[in-house]
């Protein structure tokens, strides 16, 4: 997921985040399959959330700010103050009129619940958290021409040859990079000069395996009734389209099953991926994507797990395992994660919990599909 960083917040895929200056159980494999056939899971365009305009002079002093305050907000200083989804502060700076270098150490703080320079939360993005020279420097005051001295390179990002400076890290919630130094030429004619910023990176898909019914019960089928709950733990909406799913059964491994259609879960928001969507043959679970047979939950040892492809590897989003049928599939009951934010890894540990007796869908079924789970605690 990229971001690009302008309100409001939009679907994103690889992150831009547009500032401005600114455990396995026993008999249950993790392998499986990757059967994609030639489908390709084509990246969606980066969105713009969030922007701000810099400007700096040769007396040594920066600041940035919104291009404008958007209806109800207030404008924002991110250079020293706080940023939204993320930070840029600059430290160190100095301007030296015989070189005509304007000298500064910048770091990049991320405030999103997600990690950034990540598309999983452990494997890096080779491209590292990149912040680009959207416009400029550009002398506002004065005369002369201004550039970038020391770049770690240039690309098109949203146009041709900007450069950029990179930060190779994965920033977890509110972690602080490393500073770089950054120059910029600025002739010592010059006065003033801004320039805008966007910070380009990879961001986790930070998706929770939230609620499992492996076993409907009672007239409704296996191939008909069975579900699991995806919850959206993260700052930013996720489309589901092209990640994949798959469960892993002691009996065999299934291949990933890709996901066809647009599926945005918003940030605090539920989806239910089960085998149909009519209600009277599912047992009236409101279906927001069927998998058809491509998932069988078995009653005793089983698996779920969702994935992004990136490259040529699957990277796993969130997995979960359950080994006990008197646990984990009892007739009807689905299986609960108390909290979202817990470790979901067992869903036969205590982070579980079988649906409440009082939490009633369909014909009878016990569980909370769409729904924060009855089994809840904050």
């Amino acid at each position: 997921m990229r971001v690009l960083i302008r309100n409001p917040v939009r679907p994103l895929c690889r992150a831009a985040a547009a500032l401005v200056c600114t455990g396995a159980l026993a008999g249950c494999s993790d392998w499986q399959p990757l059967e994609l056939s030639s489908r390709a899971a084509p990246a969606p365009p980066p969105s713009l959330v969030q922007a701000f305009d810099c400007t700096a002079t040769t007396a040594g002093t920066v600041s940035c700010r919104p291009p404008a305050a958007h209806a109800g907000q207030a404008s924002r200083i991110v250079y020293g103050g706080q940023g939204v989804n993320v930070q840029i502060t600059s430290s160190n700076v100095s301007y030296n009129s015989g070189t005509e270098i304007f000298q500064f150490d910048v770091t990049v703080q991320n405030l999103l619940n997600e990690a950034i320079g990540t598309p999983d939360g452990t494997v890096a993005d080779p491209q590292g958290i990149r912040v680009f020279f959207a416009t400029g420097p550009t002398v506002t005051s004065g005369t002369g021409s201004a550039y970038v001295a020391n770049p770690d390179g240039t690309d098109t990002f949203t146009a041709p040859g900007q450069p950029y400076f990179a930060y190779a890290e994965i920033l977890a919630k509110n972690e602080v990079s490393a500073a770089r130094t950054w120059q910029l030429h600025i002739p010592s004619t010059a006065g003033s000069f801004s320039f805008t910023l966007l910070v380009e990176t990879d961001v986790q898909y930070l998706l929770v395996i939230n609620e499992v019914l492996a076993n409907p019960g009672g007239a409704i089928t296996d191939a008909n009734g069975e579900w699991f709950e995806v919850y959206n733990a993260g700052t930013f909406a996720v489309d589901l389209q092209n990640l994949v799913i798959a469960d892993s059964a002691s009996t065999g491994r299934r291949p990933y099953h890709v996901i066809t259609s647009s599926i945005p879960v918003p940030s605090g928001g539920y989806r239910v991926l089960g085998n149909i969507t009519d209600t009277t043959g599912n047992g009236g679970v409101p279906v927001d994507y069927p998998y058809g047979s491509a998932l069988l939950l078995a009653n005793s040892v089983d698996a779920v797990k969702i994935s992004r492809v990136y490259g040529t590897d699957t990277l796993t989003l969130d997995r979960v395992a359950y080994a006990s049928a008197a646990i984990s599939t009892q007739n009807g009951v689905s299986r609960e994660l108390i909290n979202p934010a817990l470790d979901n890894a067992n869903v036969d540990g205590s982070n579980w919990a079988g649906a409440s007796v009082s939490a009633v869908y369909g014909a009878g079924g016990r569980g909370t599909p769409g729904a924060q789970n009855s089994a809840f605690v904050p």
